[in-house]
């Protein structure tokens, strides 16, 4: 009764070893013929996984402002070349109307130019950007006094270097950019800082 016992306890734990052994994973064994569902998780979403694929989008920048007399207008479409999910370049034109009027003076003025590019963004919602633009500018202003209109025209260019950070949702970007070469007596813009929204199509 006693070896009858000890042999059906010993045919168990042989039966119970050769059972582990066909179904034991062993997960960084690429041989192995059995393969744990983590495994095959992994190997299916990297086989899912397209390599990134260089794209152009277009966007740019709407503006539109009424202030005491006086109106802003600016348009300047871009477009963008995605070179990888980090960074991106591009290129773009620049329009901008002015002008404005009180009882001593009024001016009105044209700037159209061009612009490029590059941003970096560390993590998807963060956009680091440099931007190169010139502007040429053409514009009259005119001092009303009784009996005397001083009319002045005047034209020149300006270079402009911008240093910005915004905020990335989806295809909307917004934040701030400085101007490193700002000259007030040339610039079109009213300070070195300045609020910029993109878009991305």
């Amino acid at each position: 009764m006693l070896i009858r016992l000890s042999m059906a306890l010993c045919f168990s734990l042989l039966f119970s070893a050769a059972f582990a052994q066909e179904t034991e994973v062993i997960e960084n064994n690429t041989n192995n013929q059995f393969q744990s569902e983590k495994q095959q998780t992994q190997k299916t979403v990297t086989q899912m996984k397209a390599p990134f694929q260089k794209y152009w989008s277009f966007g740019g920048n709407v503006g539109l402002s009424f202030w005491n007399g006086g109106t802003d207008i600016l348009l300047a479409p871009k477009a963008y070349y995605h070179v990888s999910p980090m960074f991106m370049t591009g290129f773009g034109i620049t329009y901008i109307y002015s002008s404005a009027e009180d009882d001593f003076a009024k001016y009105s003025q044209n700037s159209f130019g061009a612009s490029v590019f590059g941003a970096f963004r560390p993590i998807p919602f963060l956009q680091i950007s440099a931007e190169y633009e010139g502007l040429q500018t053409n514009g009259n202003s005119t001092i009303k006094f009784a009996g005397d209109r001083d009319k002045n025209n005047y034209s020149f260019w300006n270079n402009a270097i911008y240093l910005g950070a915004s905020f990335v949702s989806r295809n909307v970007s917004f934040g701030v950019r400085y101007d490193v070469l700002y000259d007030s007596s040339r610039s079109v813009y009213s300070s070195a800082w300045s609020p910029v929204i993109g878009f991305y199509f």
